[in-house]
């Protein structure tokens, strides 16, 4: 299987890194922000880089659907996950239109009130995930995975 892992830098990479047992054996590509810290993190990783800031820039929003046309057409994934932040969008957006399953799973931190890119993703989800049942609140379908930090 070939998963296609889309994360902002941080915290958000860090939850999609600590769910290794569920990529490591299966053909995968990275895509996130070209940082040093990135690129030590994932030292020997198939890496994409988007476009950031991507919080309510619309240009680069823009920027990240193209590079989502490219990424995807060419690495021809059959899953794209996420854990956010708004970089996961467009790429959903795209692997929506391309019949490509994906997963989306709400970020650790925030419990009580939903992230913008899980609203805007819960709809593009083949399967939602969040770690608290607090969560569920706002995403009623989701499953509940636990933590993962």
């Amino acid at each position: 299987m070939k998963i296609l892992l889309v994360a902002s830098a941080g915290g958000h990479l860090a939850q999609l890194q600590n769910l290794r047992g569920l990529w490591e054996g299966h053909e995968r590509s990275w895509v996130t922000f070209d940082l040093p810290e990135v690129r030590a993190g994932l030292h020997g990783e198939d890496l994409h880089w988007a476009h950031f800031p991507t919080t309510r820039n619309i240009p680069n929003a823009i920027r990240n659907v193209e590079v989502a046309r490219r990424v995807i057409k060419e690495i021809k994934p059959d899953v794209v996950m996420s854990t956010g932040a708004a970089v996961a969008v467009p790429f959903f957006l795209v692997a929506r239109r391309r019949r490509i399953r994906t997963v989306f799973i709400e970020c650790f931190d925030r419990i009580t009130m939903p992230t913008m890119s899980g609203r805007m993703c819960y709809p593009l989800s083949d399967v939602f995930a969040v770690q608290w049942d607090e969560q569920k609140r706002h995403f009623p379908d989701a499953v509940n995975i636990g933590a993962l930090m």
